[in-house]
This record gives structure tokens, sequence and C-alpha cells, in this order.
């Protein structure tokens, strides 16, 4: 069987992936027809082919699609692309489609034509297939009402981002198309080309409420006297931070009117551009002098052609047909699918997605074949050499600072124990890579530089091309900058490029080499948490051969869902559940302890050792479990409300509950009856910031569920926003066919539910749109509430040494591009843990936990030490300082090291936070790298000031 993998597109879902397969050991061939890589996130057409920094002018990363922080987008990304052009395990074709593709899984043959040339160049034979294609942007020039492509102040969302990408770097504003004049007053139209039966996007394209926040948050910053108003139908941000992006975009004066825009005229005098509209019943006209159109999402213009070559299935709107409980699987066996192919889906379902893929691609063709990546040197002794260090620029950096290159270099020359300085135009390009690797052979490098660079995660890889050239990783300094303009001075920007050029220099001739040592790997997993995302992960590694134990504080397995019937992504929820419990209840592989919790952990990534009380009463047996990984599944809990006479009347219950009744039959109710929903109650507030995102499905599915059985009935739904993105839309669609009746409320007057001295019920709303105050009399009153994190999350975070976010829920590497691991290393989330989802959601992400995860039980030992703690026996005077100051617990005291006692800290398991060092009165501590005159030596040259 062949493991080699075909990877088709090159944007953040194909980098994610080739990524995830080649660092379990699997070839990977990522082809794209783009110039570059980066797909949609990235626009270098002016570049061509030639090598980019990837956060220079030239290159343009949008805040389209891109969550977690906003002004940390560009590294991220631009890191996934140069780690994936360094991979030895990824080749990359660019300007280049595949133009056929036969056999089967294990054994494809592909054939990959070159776009320049138009001509077949190359055939390759896979074991399998991840079609990422991506997806293209509707063509608003089809809206022939809003003016695009006649007025010319009014621009798409993208155009909008090259505007802003060349006003930040030559303008002090932001400045209209039409005569360069300053843009004072600009609008956004949502929803042009989505959630739009006429332009054939009925469904809503899930990312354009954040991407239009997110520009108006760089609008705003950049030039805070702009007038910016969002026009919008329902603001839709349904991640992990995504409404505080909207609070932001709120804070900083951006103005949020609801309404539907019907055109926009210009006048042929000024270029101004009216808009009309109402706002309660009563007519609005305002001027703009730049109107901004968030275009929906289309699939990729070679979507139907290359679903042809792989033979797979289209749904009715040209995007991939998925299973949405098995979405990477198309029906083709070898072939899977992942981001904008399958439709529209933002950076955290797209990354999910991605890893998730590999997974399955792992599940499919087996293990590799174990060839190595890359084939370190062995390492030179340099005990003996005098400093030599290599410095090395790069050009793009140093030109987007707009520093001299010419002077820095001479600068770099003139410094002490310099005796190499190369300038290329980007350092991090695989034939810069060889360089470094050949002149560390050729002139006896043993210290290097690389300057200037703003990508963090560069250090990473020039520390991975010095050992494969023989040299110590740990004699690599990274020269990082801030990526900013430096106020257009060029005398300025080379003073400071040379500065950081120059502490570079001085703080590497003080590095040490330090050591690795191999500690074996524990090939067992522990899951916390027994509900749908902890049995879908336990499942997914336990087909791949590693055992698992899975931790419930229940009696019971399923979780939140387990007596759901059904939700608006399937219908056989419940039977969804009720196969997953069965198979992990009968899978030998699968250790279950019901009752039970963890309440110690010790160890580290690949060998931890968790206490676990299991049992019922007040006395509990103690378990002690070894195992290589962790992953947290501790789910979400309801919110119990206080409000609406919750608790106080029987006929007000929350969503949750009136999704049980809907099984047992105690709804609908018998009769006529009037049905009121009422949502985000406990969410969007001060009590919970966040939007608890599954609520508006719950109500839309039951509210629909409710007509279905009694038509007759009266449903209405009461809600700030209805949030149904990507496919969902059609569900929100057919409960109003149904004859479901939403009416909005803003936030500062919300529905008031009372009781009159008969018994009755009323429920008062202002429709903001009509002014109008509507009166309901309703029969059962449904509460949609607040998912919140669970009370077990808290005390994980407490003994696994992890952070919560301020909504409480488990806190990852990054909210976007890292939601399934924790910085230290073995320990992962999934699910509902890292904040509400849904359970397609959840299993999408357990899926993707368990390939990562499966990684590193597949190696047997992991390369421990490097920059940790050390003790200096013969000043310690075992005085505990660092047994309690380690967050960790990990000094202990022994008198094997010294007849007195001493402490000591085993290297495999220590940190490297420095904690111990900084307070241990005998200072008798150090933490290799940095040692007192390697401290001393930055702290030296660190007084220069930069910038």
């Amino acid at each position: 069987m062949q493991k080699d993998v075909l990877v088709i597109g090159g944007g953040i879902a194909g980098l994610q992936a080739a990524l995830e397969l080649a660092g379990a050991g699997y070839p990977v061939h990522l082809v794209t027809d783009e110039a570059n890589l980066g797909g949609k996130l990235i626009d270098s057409s002016g570049q061509g082919n030639q090598s980019a920094c990837i956060w220079g002018e030239q290159v343009n990363i949008s805040a389209l699609y891109l969550g977690g922080n906003l002004h940390a987008a560009s590294t991220v990304l631009g890191s996934l692309i140069i780690r994936a052009c360094n991979n030895p395990l990824v080749h990359v074709y660019t300007s280049s489609r595949l133009v056929e593709l036969q056999g089967d899984v294990g054994h494809f043959q592909a054939t990959i034509s070159d776009v320049a040339a138009g001509k077949r160049s190359q055939k390759l034979v896979v074991g399998a297939v991840i079609l990422a294609a991506g997806f293209s942007m509707y063509d608003v020039s089809q809206k022939g009402e809003y003016g695009y492509g006649y007025y010319k102040n009014v621009i798409t969302s993208l155009e909008f981002e090259h505007l802003l990408s060349e006003s930040r770097y030559r303008s002090d504003c932001i400045r209209r198309p039409s005569d360069g004049n300053c843009a004072e007053k600009i609008a956004f139209i949502q929803c042009v080309g989505s959630r739009d039966v006429v332009s054939k996007g009925e469904y809503c394209s899930a990312i354009c409420c954040m991407f239009t926040a997110k520009e108006a948050i760089l609008a705003k910053e950049f030039a805070p006297k702009t007038d910016v108003t969002v026009y919008y139908l329902d603001l839709r941000a349904c991640g992990k931070n995504f409404d505080t992006f909207l609070a932001r975009a709120q804070e900083l004066g951006t103005n949020y009117v609801r309404t539907m825009i019907s055109e926009v005229k210009e006048d042929p005098v000024t270029e101004k551009l009216s808009i009309n509209y109402a706002a309660a019943s009563r007519p609005v006209k305002e001027e703009f002098d730049l109107v901004v159109l968030a275009a929906g999402i289309r699939p990729s213009t070679r979507l139907q052609e290359t679903a042809a070559i792989l033979q797979i299935q289209l749904n009715q709107f040209g995007f991939v047909q998925v299973d949405p409980l098995e979405p990477v699987t198309t029906k083709r066996p070898g072939i899977f699918s992942v981001g904008g192919s399958q439709g529209p889906l933002d950076v955290p379902e797209t990354m999910a997605l991605a890893s998730a893929a590999a997974a399955a691609i792992t599940r499919a063709l087996g293990k590799p074949e174990g060839r190595p990546g890359r084939r370190p040197a062995a390492e030179r002794d340099i005990s003996q050499e005098p400093v030599q260090v290599g410095v090395f620029l790069c050009k793009s950096g140093l030109a987007t600072m707009g520093a001299d290159a010419d002077a820095v270099a001479a600068a770099a020359k003139g410094q002490a124990g310099v005796t190499v300085v190369e300038c290329d135009q980007a350092v991090c390009q695989p034939e810069a890579i060889a360089k470094i690797q050949r002149l560390i052979a050729t002139q006896g490098l043993n210290r290097i530089v690389v300057a200037p660079c703003v990508l963090k995660h560069n250090l990473n890889l020039f520390q991975e091309t010095a050992q494969t050239a023989g040299l110590n990783r740990m004699l690599v300094e990274l020269a990082e900058v801030p990526a900013r303009v430096w106020d257009k001075n060029a005398e300025k920007a080379t003073k400071a490029a040379t500065a950081v050029t120059v502490r570079a220099v001085n703080d590497v001739k003080a590095f040490k080499p330090l050591r690795w040592h191999a500690e074996p790997v524990t090939p067992r997993a522990l899951v916390v948490g027994g509900g749908v995302s902890g049995l879908a992960t336990a499942l997914a590694l336990a087909d791949r051969g590693y055992g698992c134990t899975i931790v419930e504080r229940a009696a019971v397995l399923g979780g939140y869902v387990n007596n759901f019937t059904g939700s608006l992504e399937t219908e056989d929820l419940k039977q969804t559940v009720q196969n997953l419990t069965k198979e992990v209840q009968q899978n030998d592989k699968i250790q279950i302890l019901l009752n039970s919790e963890v309440t110690e952990l010790s160890g580290r990534q690949g060998n931890f050792i968790t206490t676990v009380a299991t049992g019922q009463g007040p006395v509990k047996a103690v378990k002690k479990v070894e195992h290589g990984v962790v992953i947290l599944a501790t789910g979400t809990t309801a919110y119990v409300p206080s409000d609406y006479l919750y608790g106080q009347d029987q006929r007000v219950i929350t969503g949750v509950e009136a999704m049980y009744r809907l099984i047992d039959g105690r709804l609908p109710l018998k009769g006529e009856a009037t049905y009121v929903f009422v949502q985000c109650v406990g969410s969007r507030n001060e009590e919970h910031k966040y939007c608890s995102r599954t609520c508006c499905g719950e109500t839309i599915y039951a509210a629909t569920k409710i007509k279905e059985q009694k038509p007759e009935a009266q449903v209405y739904v009461l809600s700030r926003d209805i949030r149904t993105p990507g496919y969902l839309e059609l569900k929100y669609r057919d409960a109003r066919k149904a004859g479901v009746i939403f009416i909005h409320y803003d936030e500062t007057a919300q529905p008031v539910l009372e009781k009159d001295n008969a018994g009755n019920l009323s429920m008062a709303v202002c429709d903001p749109q009509s002014g109008l105050t509507l009166t309901l009399k309703p029969d059962q009153v449904i509460l949609a509430v607040a998912q919140t994190a669970s009370p077990a999350a808290r005390q994980m975070a407490e003994i696994f040494k992890i952070q919560v976010n301020a909504d409480g829920f488990l806190s990852e590497t990054h909210s976007n591009f890292g939601t399934i691991a924790f910085p230290g290393g073995g320990i992962f989330i999934a699910g509902a843990a890292h904040g509400p989802k849904s359970v397609v959601d959840c299993l999408i992400q357990a899926k993707g936990v368990a390939g990562r995860a499966a990684r590193i039980l597949a190696q047997p030992a992991l390369m421990m030490g490097g920059m940790v703690a050390e003790v200096e026996w013969d000043k310690c005077a075992a005085c505990l300082t660092c047994v309690r100051t380690c967050p960790y617990t990990i000094p202990q005291i022994t008198r094997e090291k010294k007849e007195m006692g001493a402490a000591y800290i085993p290297p495999a398991d220590c940190r490297g936070c420095g904690m111990c060092a900084s307070e241990c009165p005998n200072k008798a501590i150090f933490v290799h790298h940095y040692q007192d005159d390697e401290v001393l030596a930055r702290v030296e040259t660190a007084l220069t000031e930069v910038g």
C-alpha cells in the first residue's frame, strides 16, 4: 500500500492537513494552482513566483477569515507556509493542477499539469487524496442595485483589505478609489450573495460578520475619526472570542444597524453614495464616501472539474457532498474533503477538519513506512573552537522596515567574532536554508544569527537547520522586530535593524550547547470526560491500537446530549450517542471508570501518572493510571436562569428541558397552544459575554418539531439574532415556512413576562423595526439558556497546570489556529470544554485531537532536557524554597546527592519556567540557556534603544 498523500489546495486547510500528515511521517504532495501558498488568506499577485517576506507590504494577508488575535494572523499563517515549504516530507507544486486520477485507495495514480505551460508534467502514486480546494467569492456585480462596477467607491471586502493595506503604508487615512480623498464615512453591507434565493446562495456564508467586524476594527484603529456603519440582518459571531471582536468594534465607535439595504445611489457630482433604509418605521437616508460589500462564499472556480476527476458528488450549491457526522469522508474510499470545498467554514472548523482528515488517512493507510524527514549530521564538538558567527540577513524584512541592507551588513561585518555575513531575498526559503547549512559545514560556523524577522516560529526552523548541519540547535539567535512601519524614516529603520542585529550577535556569543536525552513513551491515553467528545476521541485512538482510560464523573456515558432525540445537523443524534457508547463499552482497549474523578497528576508529556478516585459513597477506591497523553473533554453545563418566572411557574422551562419533553411526548401540549421561545437567556450579557452557539439550533429544532406535530400551534421565537451559520440557514428558512414567527428584540429592551391574578401569562416584547410593543399569551415559555463551563474545567485546570479563560472554559494555545492543544505538551482539549459547540463540531475536533495525540503515542521515546533547571548540590541548603515555588511540584529533596539533603529536579519533568532559579536564596539553581553569563550578555545589549 502506497503511503504518500496528495493534498489539493495550498490554503490554510491544505497547509494544516499537509503538516499534520508530515508530522505523522507520511510523504505529502501539496498541489496548488496558484503561484504561492496561502490560498484566499494571502495575496501576493505582484510577486509572481519570487520569494516574498510573509510580513512585507508586498504580501497582503487579510483579516478575512482570520480569528483569534487579529494582529497575529499574519505570523500564524506565515508560520504554516514556511513550515510547509521547508518540511522535507512536503513536496510543493505551485501553479499546478490535478488533471487525472485513476486507481483505488492505497494505490491512486495522479497526473498533475503545469498551469502556465498547459502540459502534463508529472505522475504521482499516492495512497489517499485530500481535497482542500477552498472557495471563491460571490461576484457582487450581479447585484446591480449596489452599483459595483460602475460606482468607483463601491468595493468588496477583499478590495477594502487591499485599500486598507496600501493606506497603512502610504497614507494617513483611508482614501477612496475615485479621487483619492479621505473616506470619512464608510458603510458595510452584509449578506451580499448570502442568505439570498435570487443569487442561489440561500445558505449563510458564516464568515462575513466576523471579517467585517475585523475590518471595522482595523479601519478605526488606523483612522479613529472615520465614521463606520455596518448594515446587517443578524450578527453571527458564533465562535470562541468572536463576540469579543464585535464588542471591540462597537467600543471603537462602529455603528451597527439591523436593516436590509435595497440599493445604493451615487451623486454624480460629489461621488458620495446614499443609502436609504427604515428605522422604527421612519425612512432614513445616509451618505457615505465608501461602501464595502461583504461578498458571500461560492465554490472554488475549478471545484466542479476537480470533483469530476475525483469522482465525488457535489451538493445543490456546488460544494462537496459530505455526511454531517463524517464530514471529511466522501463517497469514494480514499478521497477526503476539508475546508472551503465543503462550504462556508470559519478558521476553527477548517483547522479541525484538516486535523480530522489527517487522522482519517492514518486509519485508512496504516502506519507510515518510517522514512525520516531529515537526517541530522553528527553534532560537532565546538568546545575548543573560537567563536565564529554567521549572520544571515533577510532582504525582504529589511525592505519592509525601510532599512538600508548594505549599511546593516556592514555593521554586522564589523562585529568581533563575525566571520560570514550573507543577505538573501528571504532567509526562510529552502534555497537560503540550504546555503546556511552549507556555510556551517564549509566555513566552520558555530553560532548563527538571522535578522530581521517578525515570525517568532521561525526560530525553530533555523534551529533545525543548524541541527541538520551538525551544530547544536541552541547556538542560534533570531533577531525579532515588530511588524510596523518605521515612521517612513529610512535612517531610523536602518538604525533599528542594525541595533537588533548587533544585539543578536552579542547574545549568541554567550550561548552554550544544550543536551537532550530519550525518555520512553507510555502508549496509552487518559480521556477525562465520557461525553460525545471523549467517547469519539477514545474510539479513534483505540482504532489506532492505543489503550485509553475514560474517567467520567457521572454514572453513565453520553454527557450533555445523552437524552436528546435529534438536532439540526442530524435527526439521529440519540442513535449516534448510543452507538458511540456501545462501541466504547465493547472495545477491549478502552477502560471505563464511571463515578470517578481525577485528583492528582505527575510526570510529563509521554509519561504521566494520574491518580483517579473512583466509586460511589464517601470512601472511594484510588487508582493510578500511567499514560502518555491527556485529552480533556469535560464538556459543558446548562445555565439555571433566575428570571422569566423560571422555577416559579411550571409553564416556564429551559430549552434543554424542552428537548427532553419532545422525547417523552410532553411537547407539544394538547389542544391549540401558544409557545414562546426566548433566546439569549444568560448569554451575551455581563455575566456570560459569549454566544452559547447551540441555543438557536436547539430552538429552531424544537419549534419546527412542534409545528410539524401541531400545525395549528402558535410558535414565536424572540431573539436578538438568529445564529444559524452555513447550511443551518436552510433549517431557519424551513422553520419560517412552517409558520414559526421570529421577532427581534434589543438587548436594552428585553421581553417582559408577567402573570396576572388569574394565573395567565403574558409576554411583552418591543419590535425595534416597527417600534410597536407586542403582547403574547403563552401556554408554554421556553428559555434558550446559556451553555456554561463545566465545574470540572476549573478543577482540571488546577490539576493539569493549564488556564481557563474569563468565561471558565479551558484556554487553549490559540482560539483559532491552536484549538486542540495546550502549550505545555501532551495535554489536549476536545469538544465543549473549549467552548460551546454542536455535536458535529465535537465529533470533528475529537478525531483531530486523536490524530495529534497519536503522533506522540506512536513514538517509542521523546527527547527531554534542553532548557531545564539544574541544581548545584554543593550550594543547596535544602531550604524547600524551590519545592514550594514550583507550580508543577517537580523539585524533590533527596539524600542521594548530599548527606544533609539537596534538591533534585528531574530533567525529564522540568518545564523550564525558571521560577525555582529566580527564588533560590543561595543561587543554587540555574536554567540552561539562561545562566548568569548568558542573561547578563542579553541585559547588556538589551539596553540599546530600538526604534
